[in-house]
C-alpha cells in the first residue's frame, strides 16, 4: 500500500493531466450530441450499455422534430418507436427486459426556443374540442390532453422485451387545424425515463406541419437558423425530402463542415458517385468523406437513392470544422446550399 502511495505521489501530475484530459473529451462529446441531435436521429455512435435504449424521435440530448404532413383530411399522426438496441443498428441488443416510464407534456416554444408546457387556462379548456393525444400501442391506453385531463401524462411500467432486437410503439395525434395558416404549433413533448440506472433519459420534442409534395421531385435545405445564437451551434442540420424515386445529389462545403459518419454508414442509405448527368457509379462499402473530391471551391458532393413511398425525408448533420471559420447564417447556408439536383428513375 505505501508503494502505490509513493507511486502515486511521485507520478501525481502525469495522473492529473490523464484525469482532465478524459474529463474535457466528455464534456465536448455531450456538448456535440446535445446540439447535433436536434434532428429525429440518434447520433450516437457508441454501443455500450448506456446507448442500448434509443428512439427515432428521442435522444440523449434532446431531438426536436417537425414532422411534415401531406394529407389535411385527417388529423395527422406520428408513430414514435423506443428500442432496445441503438437505432438504428439491431447486431446489439439488451438480453434482459427493458422497462421504463414515459412522460407525455403538451405546450410551446417560445421566441427563444425554449419548452414551456401549456399552463393558459383558456387553450386548456380549449384542448378539449381539439383531437391531441398520445397512445401506448402495447396496452392499448390512451391519453386525451386538455380539460379535466391537464397537459401532461405519465405511462407507467412501459416495457421492451429482452432476447432480440424489439421496441415499443407510441401515437402521437395533433388536431389538423395544425396544417392550417392558423396553426397553433402546439408541441408534444416526450420524456423517457429508464428504470435501469446504466440507460440514459431520452427526450424528444414533436411537431407537425403541413408540406405540400409536388408531383415529383426532391430537394434539400439547410434548417432554420438562429443567427443570435448561432455561436453556441457544434453543428447544423440538413434535410432532404421530396416525392418519387430516384437520386438526390446534394453538397457541402468540406473545408468548413464535415458531415456525420453514422450517416455515411447506415446500411439503410444507398450511395453513388455522381459521374455526369446520366451516369453514376455505386459506393459498396460505404463512403468516406476525406476520399471525396473537392471541386475548385472546396465543395465535395454525394448522390442518395432515394425512394418516398419507403422514406421521404431525411436529416443530416454536418459538424463545425473548427472555430477559425466564420459561421453567421449566411456562411452556413452558402456551406449547405440548397439542392434541386434530383435525377428520376427511368
Amino acid at each position: 500500500m505505501n508503494k502505490i502511495i509513493s507511486n502515486i505521489k511521485k507520478y501525481w501530475l502525469t495522473i492529473w493531466l490523464i484525469i482532465a484530459t478524459l474529463s474535457f473529451s466528455l464534456i465536448t462529446t455531450y456538448a456535440i450530441y446535445t446540439r447535433i441531435t436536434i434532428a429525429k436521429r440518434v447520433v450516437s455512435t457508441q454501443a455500450g450499455a448506456s446507448s442500448l435504449f434509443s428512439s427515432d424521435y428521442m435522444s440523449e440530448g434532446g431531438t426536436k422534430t417537425i414532422e411534415p404532413i401531406s394529407e389535411t383530411s385527417t388529423d395527422p399522426e406520428v408513430t414514435v418507436h423506443v428500442y432496445n438496441y441503438v437505432y438504428p443498428k439491431e447486431a446489439i441488443y439488451r438480453s434482459s427486459a427493458t422497462e421504463y416510464d414515459l412522460v407525455a407534456t403538451i405546450g410551446k416554444f417560445d421566441e427563444n426556443e425554449v419548452f414551456h408546457e401549456l399552463d393558459d387556462e383558456n387553450e386548456i379548456s380549449e384542448l378539449e374540442n381539439l383531437t391531441y393525444s398520445i397512445k401506448y400501442n402495447a396496452k392499448n391506453e390512451v391519453f386525451k390532453f386538455g380539460g379535466e385531463n391537464g397537459t401532461n401524462h405519465t405511462f407507467y411500467g412501459c416495457s421492451i422485451a429482452g432476447d432480440s432486437a424489439n421496441s415499443d410503439l407510441f401515437t402521437l395525434v395533433f388536431d389538423k387545424s395544425e396544417l392550417g395558416n392558423n396553426a397553433k404549433e402546439y408541441c408534444i413533448r416526450l420524456v423517457a425515463y429508464p428504470y435501469d440506472s446504466d440507460l440514459t433519459r431520452l427526450t424528444g420534442d414533436v411537431m407537425v406541419r403541413y408540406s405540400k409534395q409536388a408531383s415529383v421531385g426532391w430537394s434539400g435545405e439547410v434548417e432554420d437558423l438562429n443567427n443570435s445564437i448561432i455561436n453556441s451551434y457544434d453543428g447544423f442540420n440538413y434535410y432532404l425530402e421530396g416525392n418519387g424515386k430516384g437520386k438526390i445529389t446534394f453538397k457541402w462545403n468540406a473545408s468548413r463542415l464535415t458531415i456525420n459518419k453514422e450517416f455515411l454508414s447506415n446500411t439503410e442509405n444507398v450511395f453513388y458517385n455522381k459521374v455526369s448527368d446520366e451516369e453514376f457509379e455505386k459506393y459498396n462499402t460505404p463512403p468516406v468523406e476525406s476520399e471525396l473530391t473537392p471541386d475548385d471551391e472546396g465543395f465535395v458532393y454525394l448522390t442518395l437513392e432515394v425512394d418516398s413511398t419507403e422514406k421521404n425525408r431525411y436529416e443530416i448533420q454536418f459538424f463545425k470544422v473548427g472555430p477559425i471559420y466564420n459561421y453567421s447564417k449566411s456562411d452556413v447556408e452558402g456551406y449547405l446550399p440548397d439542392s434541386n439536383d434530383w435525377t428520376p428513375n427511368t
